[in-house]
């Protein structure tokens, strides 16, 4: 005797039926938020350009940070464009010059949403 199969969609569907409708999580922007956090930290270019903006608490300009890598000033210019979008740097211009400084509250939060997942 053969055993009928049921199609189904999803693996949800199977289960649970009531979660099988496209219904958006309210935590949808928060996780895209991180994982572009995230996602700047998985660079190692990025991840030295933070390492000398942190140790520099009054700014780093671009110039300088330009000055202590082999990358050209566009290359670097696309890194820290993603670390401020990632919000992890803030700028303060000063004439044609650019300052970042880490964003702390941003690094402390990180945290937070870290030791959160186990909870």
């Amino acid at each position: 005797m053969a055993q009928k199969q049921i199609a189904r969609t999803s693996i949800v569907e199977g289960c649970c039926p009531a979660l099988a409708g496209k219904v958006a999580c309210p935590a949808d922007k928060e996780a895209k938020r991180w994982a572009a956090v995230f996602k700047a930290f998985a660079d190692p270019t990025r991840l030295q350009i933070l390492s000398l903006v942190a140790r520099n608490p009054g700014g780093v300009c671009e110039c300088e940070i330009v000055g202590c890598t082999p990358l050209s000033q566009p290359t670097i210019s696309y890194h820290v464009k993603v670390l401020k979008e990632a919000g992890l740097l803030e700028v303060e211009k000063h004439g044609l010059w650019c300052y970042y400084r880490l964003r702390k509250e941003v690094l402390a939060q990180i945290v937070a949403a870290l030791s959160g997942l186990g909870r």
